[in-house]
């Protein structure tokens, strides 16, 4: 059975969790990285997507971030997140509603946001969405 370590998510808002787990996937600007106990250090440099983690019994749960960096230690990992939330919190409803109004915009047929303000919310609600439906 593989050793648990500490993991921490942690967004400017709020600690989104923080309690042992056995591994951690996380979507790296390189790629997704796996992270079990014993890990060698390092920080990483995240991107928009889910976070995977599995408890000590076995449960996977899904986190959507929206970047940020991942510090890992032989014992823990701490994820600093520009924005989180676990799958389980997010409305799909609004998510779907953000993902409209994103597409609006880029269309031109909304006009409170920019190109690129559209684009990030886009992205937003697509790594919101894929998480919510991960339940």
């Amino acid at each position: 059975m593989p050793r648990p370590f500490q993991l921490s998510v942690v967004s400017p808002e709020r600690t989104v969790f923080d309690d042992q787990v056995t591994s951690v996937i996380a979507p790296g600007v390189e790629g997704y990285l796996g992270v079990m106990a014993g890990h060698e250090p390092q920080i990483v440099a995240l991107k928009p997507g889910l976070v995977e983690y599995e408890d000590k019994n076995g449960q996977r749960t899904f986190v959507a971030t929206m970047g940020g960096f991942m510090e890992i230690s032989s014992e823990r990992a701490i994820i600093l997140a520009e924005d989180a939330e676990i799958s389980t919190e997010i409305s799909i409803e609004k998510a779907e509603a953000e993902l409209d109004k994103a597409r609006r915009a880029l269309r031109g047929e909304e006009v409170d946001m920019t190109p690129e303000q559209a684009t990030e919310a886009l992205n937003r609600a697509m790594v919101r969405l894929k998480a919510a439906r991960m339940r």
